[in-house]
């Protein structure tokens, strides 16, 4: 008698039969045929019927994910997309904004530092052009060449005048900032300068009270006979060429003589300015704004005269108010450069 053993897994299908017929179910049912349908005890949702629209999957309207390996760039990788409106401190470009930076509609984007430097460097310039020193000068120059009858000749002589004094007074400027330059930027150096710039200043503001008595920053009495003598002979020349020649001889003595006078605010501002660290262009173009603005001072007085053809001498009273403004604007730069000299910056 034979026997037979059965196993317990003969009567079974193979692993591989029911994974084949597992994925021919899952076929079907993305077919939307021959959906299996549960048993009766079981807790799964009945299928739809057959023929009807399935729900849309979620998210639907989102684009695909970019495929696997692709590359994002340096522009994204790290870093959020660009937003549609300007952040604080950006301009319409999306570059960052300064501290000091305005966005104006036209100019684009002006620095109101730099700004500031400019004013304060006409300011100055234009209350060292109202020097009596070479206010006083350019009067008396001025009321002689009246007697020329002839306002082309006056504009002519009087305008070379003011002209070579401002070169004059560039050039003046100019050695002063190298002599800073020379020196290098140091603490005693700006303190003297202060030191002196407050004695100067007091000088000045004295005079407005006590006009030439004791010490006084003009020019010499004894420098004066030798400027009417040119002026005079400016003035008798036998050719146009002769007077302006005459001209610019005395302008350019004339600012030797009254650098005393006039020593004060070129130094003051030439050390604020180095101060500024411009490089070398920017000192120069900065010193021929100090100078435009000190020769429009003139230019305008010689307009005045030239239209009017009056004779019109700097007066004593006149004089004094100039001193005082020159001294006290003198005194606070000094103030400033010795106390508080960030505030130059």
């Amino acid at each position: 008698m034979s026997h037979v053993s059965y196993s317990a897994t003969d009567d079974l299908p193979a692993e591989s039969e029911v994974a084949s017929s597992n994925s021919f179910e899952q076929t079907k049912e993305s077919d939307g045929s021959d959906l299996p349908v549960p048993d009766a005890d079981s807790d799964a949702l009945p299928p739809p019927p057959i023929g009807d629209s399935l729900p849309p999957p979620p998210f639907d309207d989102l684009p695909p994910p970019p495929p696997a390996g692709d590359d994002l760039g340096p522009a994204n990788e790290g870093t959020d997309a660009p937003l549609p409106i300007l952040l604080d401190g950006e301009d319409s470009l999306g570059s960052t904004l300064g501290e000091n930076d305005v966005e104006l509609p036209v100019f684009g984007v002006v620095n109101a530092k730099e700004i500031g430097m400019p004013a304060f460097t006409i300011a100055i310039g234009l209350v060292d052009g109202f020097n009596p020193c070479a206010m006083w000068v350019l009067l008396f120059l001025l009321s002689m060449l009246v007697n020329l009858k002839s306002r082309s000749k006056m504009f002519a002589i009087a305008g070379v005048f003011v002209l070579i004094s401002g070169v004059a007074y560039f050039s003046f400027m100019v050695a002063w900032l190298n002599v800073f330059l020379l020196v290098g930027y140091l603490r005693g150096v700006q303190l003297t300068l202060g030191i002196l710039s407050l004695i100067v200043g007091s000088i000045h503001i004295k005079d407005f009270f006590a006009f030439k008595k004791g010490v006084s920053l003009s020019i010499p009495e004894s420098s004066k006979p030798g400027i009417y003598s040119m002026a005079r002979k400016i003035i008798t020349a036998e050719t146009m060429w002769a007077a302006m020649a005459g001209a610019i001889v005395l302008a350019v003595l004339v600012n030797i003589v009254e650098l005393l006078c006039t020593a004060g605010l070129p130094a003051i501002y030439t050390n604020i300015l180095l101060m500024q660290d411009y490089p070398a262009w920017k000192n120069y173009a900065y010193i021929g704004l100090y100078n435009v603005a000190y020769m429009f001072d003139d230019s305008i007085m010689v307009i005045i005269a030239v239209t009017t053809l009056g004779k019109r001498k700097l007066q004593e009273k006149e004089g004094r108010w100039l001193k005082l403004i020159s001294g006290l604007l003198i005194f606070i730069l000094g103030a400033l450069m010795i106390f508080k000299p960030e505030w130059l910056v």
